[in-house]
């Protein structure tokens, strides 16, 4: 069986520049890439300013800048999926899954992922915070999210 051949972070660049050259990319000191700019859930949704930064073997973050802070459903006192609410670092997989590894472009995956994060917010906060993205109970193991899942298909 052969692994996946690893994305060298220039790689990484030539994606993100190719599929999201709209924003600004760059690499620094050699190791970090960061990409900064505007996405949009979907046609119709509002913008917001991003940040990806990636750096060579660990996982990417992607932080909203703008708005800060990210409006909040009526009633609600947090932001759902967010693995840091003052720096908006979005929670879009679930790393001890291995969704995500260096031989996945971050254009083709986290981006996307950071799209959809988005879309699901806007649609938190139409439904008066109801989070419709699923996603999983941060500190939860796989054996007991996959013991949950179950128990709801049932």
């Amino acid at each position: 069986m052969n692994k996946a051949k690893k994305l060298t972070i220039y790689n990484q660049l030539a994606g993100l520049k190719k599929d999201f050259g709209f924003g600004e990319s760059k690499i620094i000191s050699g190791k970090t890439l960061q990409w900064i700019g505007i996405l949009k859930s979907s046609p119709i949704g509002d913008e917001y300013k991003v940040k990806l930064t990636y750096e060579l073997g660990k996982n990417p973050n992607v932080f909203v800048l703008e708005p800060t802070p990210l409006k909040l459903a009526k009633g609600k006192t947090s932001l759902p999926h967010v693995y840091d609410h003052k720096k908006q670092r979005l929670c879009l997989y679930y790393p001890d899954w291995k969704e995500w590894n260096s031989s996945k472009s971050i254009a083709q995956t986290v981006m996307i992922w950071a799209i959809e994060w988005l879309y699901h917010y806007e649609l938190w906060l139409i439904t008066g915070g109801d989070w419709l993205g699923g996603g999983t109970v941060h500190g939860a193991t796989k054996k007991d999210i996959i013991k949950n899942e179950t128990k709801n298909t049932i």
